[in-house]
């Protein structure tokens, strides 16, 4: 097996590359700086020299703020490039893995989000995640797969317990949004589960993966501090208050059950996860 995993600067890429290498799986990384995937000869020319059998598309733009003010970006990469991608696989055989995100739903469900409901993104963010989508799903491969993941953080990367964990140290006042609610989910335990799921033959189509468990932003900050053992006061705040140029969902809980049928077994808690890498950041 040869790996190819865009978005390899990023902190779940990375990490990726990591673990399948650690399997002793052969793994290239690229991202931007050498392969832009919304250049598709340049993309058509790493297939051609690296011949992957297996694609793990981690690359996108995440700052779902910034896909607000730029639209024309977002879907030029989350959506385009994520075209060029399946294309490439689509040509070459190689099963192929879509990284995507909550973000497709509106977050106005009163159940945990199957992978077989009805998408409706509220940012331009979700949409043009939710365009990247329609392009794998659409080349009808039976190696596809489009795995949905939230919250995702991870060491080496700026995320959100490391933002709490320096306002913290740094004495400044928290306050966290708690309307919003969803599941944290490690970039390691996410590493593992999309190998495991790209690699196991089964179904193709859309899968969830996110740690076991939920809470909201104020609840998951008040862990994190809780974890680092740092005594601090965490405030409440709603997401009106914040006043973000994207809308978040204020529900985004996904229903894991088809991949762990698929694994055999669910990812560990968002608990568990959060005490790994508060052991990792701060070692």
């Amino acid at each position: 097996m040869k790996f190819l995993v865009t978005g390899a600067l990023g902190q779940l890429g990375r990490v990726t590359v990591e673990h399948l290498q650690s399997r002793g799986i052969d793994a290239l990384g690229t991202d931007i700086p050498e392969v832009p995937v919304d250049d598709k000869d340049r993309l058509a020319a790493v297939f051609a020299g690296y011949q992957p059998t297996h694609v793990l598309h981690c690359g996108a733009i995440t700052d779902v703020d910034g896909c607000e003010t730029n639209p024309d970006l977002a879907f030029r990469v989350n959506g385009d490039g994520t075209a060029n991608v399946a294309e490439l696989c689509r040509s070459s055989g190689a099963a192929m893995l879509y990284v995507s995100t909550d973000f497709v739903f509106a977050g106005e469900s009163d159940r945990p989000y199957r992978h077989d409901d009805e998408p409706a993104p509220v940012s331009v963010y979700g949409e043009s995640k939710l365009a990247g989508e329609k392009a794998v799903l659409a080349a009808g491969a039976p190696n596809f797969y489009v795995a949905r993941t939230a919250w995702v953080f991870g060491a080496g990367g700026k995320n959100f317990p490391l933002a709490i964990l320096n306002r913290a140290r740094s004495g400044e006042p928290l306050r966290v949004v708690d309307d919003q609610v969803g599941s944290p989910t490690m970039t390691r335990d996410l590493a593992e589960a999309i190998v495991d799921l790209v690699s196991s033959g089964a179904e193709g189509g859309v899968y969830h993966a996110t740690n076991d468990g939920s809470c909201s932003w104020h609840q998951f900050a008040c862990d994190i501090v809780a974890a680092a053992g740092i005594d601090v006061e965490v405030g409440t705040m709603s997401s009106a208050e914040l006043d973000r140029p994207a809308k978040r969902p204020s529900y985004s809980i996904l229903d894991c059950s088809r991949l762990a049928e698929v694994r055999g077994r669910t990812l560990p808690s968002y608990q568990d996860a959060l005490k790994r890498y508060i052991e990792e950041e701060l070692a």
